[in-house]
C-alpha cells in the first residue's frame, strides 16, 4: 500500500483526545474570596458552586491546543510512511533439494505462496528468484510474476542428499542485496539462524517411514543372489508387504513386520534378467522401490611374462591371463629398459634383479617421499626396503610418484598414444615390496584406471544421480541414455537417473553401461526429526522500512506541537488585570 505506519502501537496515543475532554467537561469547585471592590467581579469566571460534576462543554483556545497535540503526539508516535515512487522488492526464495523434501513437497509449495502474500505488495515493483539448493542447477524463475513463480516451483523435484545451503544462500543474497529478503524453505529446523540473514520455514513434520536402506548382489559357488536391508525409522512396530518383480512375473506378497528401529534383511537367488523390489507405498516414496541387475564389470586381459609377475597379477579381481600382447589389456614385464613396451601399450614395468645380487647387501638410504598424486593418496611407504640398482631410463614423459632421497622410485609415464605405463625402478624381487598394502594398492588403482577407459560393456548398480564414468569412442556417434540422445562432449557429465530404475547407455549398436540407480541415502529417509517452525515474525516490518520513506516533515510537526504547547500554557494563564487609576 502507499501509506502506512511503522509503529501501529502509537495509535494508542488517540485516547488522550477524550481525555482532554473529559477534563475540560469536569469544573472545580469554586473559592470563597473577600475583596474589598466590586470591579474585580466583572473579571471573575463563573464557576460551579455544588463541587465536581459535569456540565456543558464550552470550548476555549487551550481546548482546541490541547485537542492539536494529542493529534501532533499521535502522528510522531505512529510514524508514517509513504511508499518510494523507486520502491523494489527483491525477494529470493530457496527451495531445499534435500530428497527427504518429497514427502513434504505441497506444504513447502504452500510455504511459498504465504511467504509471497506476506512480503509483496501490489503497489511495488517486485523482483522475485525462486532457487534450490542445488548450486548446479539453474534457477527456476526471475521476475515479477507471483503466478510464473508458482508455475515454476511445480517442476521442483528436490532429490539431493545431505548438502550445504551456504552456497545457495550466498547467491540468492547476492541477487537481493543488502536490504532485500531471502527465505529458505526446508524440513528441519536448524538450531543456527541460517547465513546471510535468512529467514527459515521449516514445513516438516515427524512423519513415519519404511524403506530399502542398502542392497548387495553376490556370487557364492557360481550362483547369483541378491540382498536389500529395509529399515524402520519411525519409534513404533510397523507392518509392510513386498514383493519382487523379474522378467515380468511377480512374486506372491510378503508381510514384513518391523519394530521400532529396526533393519531386517530380504534375500534370495537372482534370476535370469534384472531383478525389482517393491514395498507398500508411504509418505516417503523413493525408497519404496529398489531395482538391481547382476554386476558385469569389465575384464581385464593380462599377460605377465615372469612367473612371480603372474602370481602377483592374477590376484586381482576381474582380469583374465592371456599369452599374446596382442590380445592384452595390460602387460607386466621385466626390463632394464632396453626393451619398453610400446606407446601405444598400458603397461607395468619392473626392474629385473641385477647379477650377483645374492652377495650385495647395500640399501638405499634417505627419506621415501611421495608426490601428490591420485594413485599415492593416502599410501604408505615409510618401511619399504629396495637395493641400490641402476634406475629405469627416464623421459619427459616420465612423472615422478615416488622418492627416495634424490632416486626416483616409482613413476608414470603417460605416452601421447594415449598408454599409462606404471614403472618400478627398483628390484621388486628382492626387496619388501611385495610384503606392503601400499604396492598393492597402487596396482589395483592402476589396473582401474584402465579399467574405466576400456571400450567394452559392463553391468552395475548405482545411487541415485551418481556421477558415471562412461568410456566412449571420443569421435564416434552421439550417446543414447535410454533412449535420449546426449552429445559425445557432454559424456562426462552425465549421472544416474534421479529415481529408482534401470538404465541402459549406448554408442551407436554397441552396448556400453547396462544399470539400476536406487535411493539408498539413510539420513534423508529419516523423517523423525522433522518438525515445523518459521521466523518471518519481522519480515512485513522490514520490507516497509525498505520500501516506504519517513515522514520528510516530522521536525516541523515537533515544532507545532511544542508551539500548541505554549499557546494552550499562556491562555491557560490568568492574565493580570490592569492597575485601578487612582
Amino acid at each position: 500500500m502507499n501509506f502506512s505506519f511503522s509503529n501501529p502501537l502509537g495509535l494508542w496515543a488517540l485516547l488522550g483526545l477524550p481525555a482532554v475532554v473529559v477534563i475540560h467537561l469536569l469544573q472545580r469547585r469554586s473559592r470563597r474570596q473577600v475583596v474589598t471592590t466590586l470591579f474585580l467581579l466583572q473579571q471573575m469566571r463563573r464557576e460551579s458552586e455544588t463541587g465536581n460534576r459535569i456540565e456543558r462543554l464550552r470550548t476555549s483556545p487551550p481546548f482546541w491546543m490541547q485537542l492539536l497535540m494529542v493529534l501532533l503526539l499521535t502522528w510522531l508516535l505512529a510514524q508514517p510512511r509513504w511508499l518510494k515512487n523507486d520502491a523494489v522488492q527483491r525477494i529470493a526464495v530457496v527451495l531445499d533439494s534435500s530428497a527427504s523434501m518429497q514427502a513434504f513437497r505441497e506444504p513447502a509449495l504452500q510455504a511459498v505462496r504465504d511467504v509471497l502474500d506476506a512480503v509483496t505488495g501490489p503497489a511495488t515493483r517486485a523482483e522475485l528468484t525462486l532457487m534450490t539448493s542445488d548450486t548446479e542447477t539453474a534457477s527456476l524463475y526471475h521476475g515479477g510474476s507471483t503466478l510464473e513463480l508458482m508455475k515454476a516451483a511445480a517442476t521442483w523435484e528436490p532429490l539431493l542428499g545431505v548438502h550445504d545451503f551456504t552456497p545457495a544462500l550466498r547467491t540468492a543474497r547476492s541477487l537481493t542485496g543488502v536490504k532485500g529478503v531471502v527465505v529458505l524453505v526446508s524440513d528441519h529446523a536448524t538450531e543456527e539462524k541460517p547465513p546471510f540473514d535468512a529467514h527459515l520455514v521449516s514445513v516438516g513434520e515427524k512423519t513415519v517411514n519404511v524403506g530399502f536402506a542398502g542392497m548387495a548382489v553376490e556370487e557364492k559357488d557360481g550362483q547369483w543372489f541378491w540382498r536389500a536391508m529395509v529399515r524402520n525409522y519411525s519409534d513404533a512396530t510397523e507392518e509392510r508387504v513386498w514383493h519382487a518383480q523379474a522378467a515380468g512375473a511377480k512374486s506372491e506378497p510378503k508381510k514384513l513386520i518391523l519394530r521400532a528401529d529396526e533393519t531386517q534383511t530380504l534375500s534370495g537367488p537372482f534370476p535370469p534378467g534384472d531383478v525389482v523390489l517393491e514395498l507398500s507405498p508411504d509418505a516417503f516414496t523413493l525408497d519404496d522401490r529398489l531395482p538391481m541387475v547382476r554386476p558385469a564389470p569389465k575384464t581385464l586381459a593380462l599377460k605377465a611374462e615372469r612367473p612371480w609377475l603372474v602370481e602377483l597379477m592374477e590376484r586381482f579381481a576381474h582380469v583374465r591371463m592371456v599369452e599374446g600382447s596382442a590380445q592384452a589389456d595390460v602387460i607386466a614385464l621385466e626390463t632394464n629398459g632396453d626393451s619398453m613396451p610400446s606407446a601405444t601399450q598400458h603397461a607395468c614395468v619392473f626392474l629385473p634383479s641385477p647379477a650377483g645380487i645374492a652377495g650385495n647387501l647395500v640399501y638405499l638410504k634417505g627419506n621415501i617421499v611421495a608426490e601428490t598424486h591420485p594413485l599415492m593418496a593416502g599410501l604408505n611407504w615409510q618401511g619399504l626396503l629396495v637395493r641400490e640398482t641402476p634406475p629405469l631410463p627416464r623421459t619427459v614423459e616420465d612423472r615422478v610418484l615416488l622418492w627416495q632421497g634424490e632416486r626416483p622410485l616409482i613413476s608414470l609415464r603417460q605416452t601421447k598414444a594415449g598408454a599409462r605405463q606404471l614403472l618400478c625402478h627398483f628390484d621388486v624381487e628382492t626387496s619388501n615390496a611385495r610384503k606392503l598394502p601400499a604396492l598393492a594398492v597402487l596396482l589395483h588403482r592402476f589396473l582401474e584406471g584402465v579399467r574405466e577407459e576400456k571400450l567394452a560393456p559392463e553391468a552395475a548398480n548405482f545411487d541415485l544421480r551418481e556421477r558415471l564414468k562412461i568410456a566412449h569412442r571420443v569421435n564416434g556417434p552421439e550417446l543414447l541414455f535410454s533412449g535420449e540422445k546426449v552429445p559425445v562432449n557432454q559424456a562426462r557429465l552425465l549421472r544416474a537417473p534421479s529415481r529408482p530404475g534401470v538404465f541402459d547407455i549406448q554408442q551407436g549398436d554397441a552396448s556400453i553401461l547396462h544399470g539400476a540407480a536406487h535411493f539408498a541415502d539413510t539420513r534423508e529417509a529419516d523423517l523423525s526429526k522433522a518438525k515445523p517452525f518459521q521466523d518471518l515474525a519481522d519480515l512485513e516490518a522490514a520490507q516497509v522500512e525498505t520500501t516506504h520513506e519517513a515522514d520528510p516533515n516530522w521536525r516541523l510537526w515537533l515544532l507545532a506541537m511544542l508551539a500548541a504547547l505554549l499557546a494552550s500554557w499562556w491562555w491557560s494563564g490568568e492574565r493580570q488585570p490592569e492597575a485601578a487609576h487612582a
